[in-house]
């Protein structure tokens, strides 16, 4: 049939076949109703009406021939051109219906889908979802509003602060990235309001501090002897993956490395005749190269030994690596006398850099993070592995010293008094005066 408009009949409209190409043929009885057949040959009754005041028509979808009999079209068709004629777009009435009985589940599950995040994220996003909102999970989207998120957070707040935050942190990025998503077709978002903005409003975020806690220069050498009190037992018994999370946790008090970033750290990244090491798809999303100090060079070498997989922290596990180092960790404690989590081991790290005088920039690079976009001079600089050697190398002696590894010489040890002496508050410079007087 080459005529593309002619007056609709059931018979017609069955004859039509596919031409190859997507083709619109239009109804002389009733304007504005099509019907549109795809390439293979899928036939789609349509509306193609322009709102007045617009410039451009519509596109409203009523169904599939011969699933919808040619009678039922028009009188859809007559309804839509109805809605239309009023300046109403149906389309936005089948988005908003849409849109109204999205879940927090659908909602969650499209936002996880959206975004290129990391396993870990997101099992921890399913765990706030699972473990602080399991009977919101149906409730539409819309249907939570300000008054039940303040109670929700109310309520986890009593069990964990720090949770509550992070579980609405969470709920406040889903209903940002609904407003995003789910719009009219001029573009007006049809989630405008944000409930959890209502915590800001009320002033109930927790705000909870950050954690300082860290090992002190006192408790370095309590914690490594018990390190390698463990790991010499450990040996002892052949216990090889006790041997493997003693020399990861050395490892991360002696390069400030994140726990994750490091379990999963595989032989094939180590070069250790260019003494270089690298961590791929990092937290912030990229590839960084470190140097390998003496101390990390003693571990590779151990791990070498032991090597029972791909990766330098192996076991004999399905995944091949470690998971969890708790265990140890504790063990290693109780016997030193300290209670820390391997997060700590970041802050003694952190802290022994900035006692031994490495710059900010250079503390940033060894530890990865992220250097604020407003910093346009950390843009120039790009650090190497072997400028980084330098600094590596300092702090990791200055833990290697207070853990007892190295035998301080005189002048450290009057460098180190000259240092606290400055450390202290005028009242206590005064007491220690009149203590060495008497």
């Amino acid at each position: 049939m080459s005529d593309t408009k002619f007056r609709f009949t059931e018979l017609s409209l069955e004859k039509i076949e596919s031409n190859g190409k997507r083709t619109r043929y239009y109804d002389n009885l009733l304007s504005g109703l099509i019907l549109d057949v795809g390439v293979a040959g899928r036939k789609s009754f349509r509306v193609y009406k322009k709102i007045p005041g617009r410039d451009t028509p519509i596109n409203v979808t009523l169904g599939y021939f011969p699933s919808i009999a040619l009678d039922d079209a028009r009188r859809m068709a007559k309804k839509v051109m109805a809605d239309i004629a009023e300046g109403i777009n149906p389309n936005d009435l089948k988005r908003q219906f849409r849109a109204a009985s999205i879940t927090l589940k659908e909602a969650f599950e499209s936002y996880i889908e959206s975004r290129d995040l990391k396993p870990i994220t997101v099992r921890g996003y399913q765990q706030k979802i699972d473990c602080y909102l399991p009977d919101w999970h149906n409730k539409r989207l819309a249907d939570i509003n300000q008054t039940m998120i303040l109670k929700r957070q109310r309520e986890i707040t009593s069990r964990s602060p720090a949770q509550a935050d992070y579980t609405m942190r969470l709920m406040r990025a889903l209903f940002n990235f609904a407003k995003a998503e789910y719009k009219s077709s001029e573009g007006r978002s049809l989630f405008p309001e944000n409930p959890v903005g209502a915590l800001s409003e009320k002033r109930s975020w927790n705000n909870v501090k950050r954690k300082t806690r860290r090992l002190r220069r006192s408790q370095l050498k309590p914690f490594v002897d018990a390190l390698y009190e463990v790991r010499n037992e450990a040996a002892k018994y052949r216990q090889n993956s006790r041997i493997a999370f003693c020399d990861y946790l050395e490892f991360l008090t002696f390069s400030g490395l994140r726990r994750s970033e490091l379990l999963q750290l595989p032989w094939s990244q180590v070069h250790l005749e260019d003494r270089i090491f690298i961590l791929e798809d990092t937290k912030n999303g990229l590839d960084v190269e470190f140097p390998i100090t003496d101390r990390l060079a003693e571990i590779f070498s151990r791990r070498k030994e032991y090597k029972v997989s791909d990766y330098v922290f192996g076991t004999n596990s399905k995944k091949g690596y470690l998971t969890d180092p708790k265990k140890t960790l504790k063990h290693v404690c109780q016997i030193a006398g300290v209670r820390i989590t391997s997060h700590d081991l970041r802050r003694t790290f952190t802290s022994m850099a900035e006692s031994s005088g490495v710059s900010g920039y250079l503390l940033k690079r060894l530890l990865n993070h992220i250097t604020d976009k407003s910093d346009v001079t950390a843009g120039y600089l790009i650090l190497t592995a072997e400028e980084l050697k330098e600094p590596a190398d300092k702090v990791t002696e200055t833990i290697a010293k207070y853990a007892g590894l190295i035998e301080q010489k005189p002048n450290d040890q009057m460098s180190e008094m000259k240092s606290l002496l400055a450390s202290l508050t005028k009242e206590q410079k005064v007491e220690l005066m009149s203590t060495l007087l008497s």
